[in-house]
């Protein structure tokens, strides 16, 4: 045999044997010799872990044995590994071949009305109230917030209602017409749910905050300008109240983007330039916030966007400082007791609650303090056209077409700036012969107005509201204290030219037929100069009015010459439309 060849007999064989599959311990008992873990062969053997021939159907050493064998396990199945785009899964879902993922198809309305409205203003209304300035407010932040806040969904529904019966008014269609009717059932579902969310306490300032910007674009759009204004100012104490928050809730406060509080610096120019209701105090808190934000804010604008949205701190900043030295000025000539501080909606335009209205009492003096303040202010305009030169004369010079945003803005930052000149030269003046020193700067208007204007009419899209200030308020400047004829008709016949046109509060045909009765008192008579005579010039005191019965009381006084006697007028004018239209 081949071991006895090799010198092994059946002992030596056996002890070999013995010793390569045990051990003997200290006990004397012969243990298993433990070998490594078997990968392959049968279950058996792989259990033993000793080596398997792997004969099917039963392995050699099974058999001999005596043992059962087993079996092999089944050879796991490779899958296919794809290397293409796979669809996206939310976390957290396991993915199956029964899953399908349903394409998106917008928020959630009760009704194919809602959705098509909320279509509308998707295509049509945001880009008309965003106009020429890059904004995410009305585009992006405002659409998506109506994916999950039921008021600013039934807002936003109402407000391209009311687009939509704006568009039919336009046509000849009354207030009877579907769109109205929708828009009001919507604007009170939004109501109602801004009732029931206060009720527990004001929890999100960024949702309160757009649908008060919302409220605002509604209230105008159906020409409660008293109400709306009142709402703009709402708005600003209710962004500045959030900012004085402790530091527990000024984490909330930072969820607030950047375009939302812009938004709400715009409604401040509104309740400053049209009816503020605001009282001293208010509005020398606010001047005082903005000419800190001011100091730590550098005047270095990178973009048009940029040279806009530091005008708009600045315009506010001078408008504010207007309305608190005006207010001051009238308590020190006064013995009526200190304003209060609540903020009530009156029913007329009187010299406290606007920027237009000339002073009854012109026997004070102006302290010298508010002079070097207005001076002040003066500066910081100048300031800004040095830093803002480059990029304004790049928009209006080198742009060969008129119709662009970029042209526009540039336009309508020219306008603002001579207004807010005007305004901040004449703040306490007290003769109408001094409005003849800006002269140019009301040409500047007019003629940017101008050439602008065919744009703006030409790219609205049915309604012509807008939310921003832009042409209409230093048209109606203009109207009111040009005494130059060429230059006041010019302002005027573009007011009355597009009377759809309207930017916020301010409605082009009721300004239109507002300053053209004014010209109408003064402008009697002709003169050779061009120039309306002192005699004949009238100052506005102030206008109560009744909307339930569409009359308006306009007061105005006649200084005439030095010698005669001041005279108190006043003339009972109605309007029509959905705006204040006085004439």
């Amino acid at each position: 045999m081949a071991t006895e060849a090799i010198g092994l007999g059946d002992s030596q064989r056996t002890e070999r044997n013995n010793d390569s599959t045990s051990k003997t311990t200290k006990d004397g008992k012969k243990r298993r010799k433990g070998g490594p873990k078997v990968k392959s062969g049968c279950l058996t053997c792989k259990t033993r872990r000793v080596k398997c021939d792997e004969r099917k159907p039963g392995c050699k050493r099974c058999v001999q044995l005596g043992a059962q064998c087993g079996g092999y396990e089944k050879p796991a199945v490779k899958t296919e590994i794809h290397t293409g785009p796979r669809p996206l899964v939310p976390k957290g879902i396991v993915q199956t071949r029964s899953l399908r993922i349903q394409p998106y198809t917008g928020p959630d309305f009760s009704g194919q009305d809602e959705a098509r409205y909320f279509r509308f203003y998707c295509e049509n209304v945001a880009a008309q109230l965003s106009g020429p300035l890059e904004t995410s407010l009305w585009e992006r932040i405002i659409p998506q917030a109506v994916e999950t806040e039921p008021i600013i969904k039934h807002a936003v529904v109402a407000v391209a209602a009311f687009n939509k019966s704006r568009m039919d008014a336009a046509k000849g269609v009354g207030k009877s017409n579907p769109h109205h009717q929708f828009a009001l059932l919507q604007y009170g579902k939004a109501l109602k749910k801004t009732r029931d969310t206060l009720t527990g306490g004001v929890s999100d300032p960024r949702r309160s905050l757009m649908a008060c910007l919302l409220v605002f674009c509604l209230e105008s759009l159906q020409g409660y300008q008293s109400s709306a204004s009142n709402q703009a100012a709402v708005g600003v104490a209710l962004l500045q109240r959030w900012f004085l928050e402790s530091k527990e809730k000024l984490a909330h406060f930072k969820k607030i983007e950047e375009d939302i509080c812009h938004g709400l610096s715009s409604l401040d120019l509104q309740a400053l330039l049209f009816l503020d209701t605001r009282t001293g105090p208010i509005h020398r808190e606010l001047l005082e916030g903005a000419a800190d934000v001011m100091q730590w804010r550098p005047l270095i604008p990178e973009s048009l966007r940029d040279c806009y949205l530091y005008w708009q701190l600045i315009m506010r900043h001078c408008y504010h400082f207007i309305a608190a030295a005006r207010s001051e000025i009238t308590q020190q000539s006064s013995t009526a007791p200190p304003e209060s501080t609540s903020q009530t909606p009156p029913l007329s335009f009187d010299p406290g609650n606007n920027a237009w209205s000339s002073f009854l009492d012109a026997s004070q003096e102006t302290p010298v303090s508010l002079q070097r303040e207005r001076d002040a202010c003066i500066e910081n305009v100048y300031r800004w056209e040095r830093a803002s030169k480059g990029h304004i004369e790049e928009a209006l010079i080198l742009s060969s077409r008129k119709d662009t945003d970029e042209y526009i803005l540039a336009s309508m930052l020219r306008i603002q700036v001579a207004m807010t000149q005007v305004a901040l030269g004449t703040a306490f003046s007290q003769n109408e012969m001094e409005y003849d020193n800006f002269t140019p700067e009301f040409n500047t208007i007019t003629t940017f107005a101008e050439s602008i204007h065919p744009a703006l009419v030409a790219r609205d899209r049915g309604s012509r509201f807008h939310f921003n200030i832009g042409i209409l308020p230093g048209l109606c400047q203009v109207g009111m204290w040009c005494r130059q004829k060429a230059i006041r008709g010019r302002a005027i016949s573009l007011l009355l030219k597009s009377p759809e046109i309207q930017e916020g509060v301010w409605n082009s045909e009721s300004l239109g037929r507002f300053v053209n009765f004014l010209r109408m008192v003064e402008e009697d008579g002709d003169d050779a100069d061009g120039l309306v005579p002192a005699s004949k010039r009238v100052s506005w005191v102030g206008s109560s009015v009744s909307p339930r019965e569409k009359i308006a009381q306009v007061l105005y006084v006649r200084k005439g010459d030095v010698q005669e006697s001041v005279k108190m007028s006043d003339d009972y004018v109605t309007w029509c439309g959905d705006g204040f239209n006085v004439g």
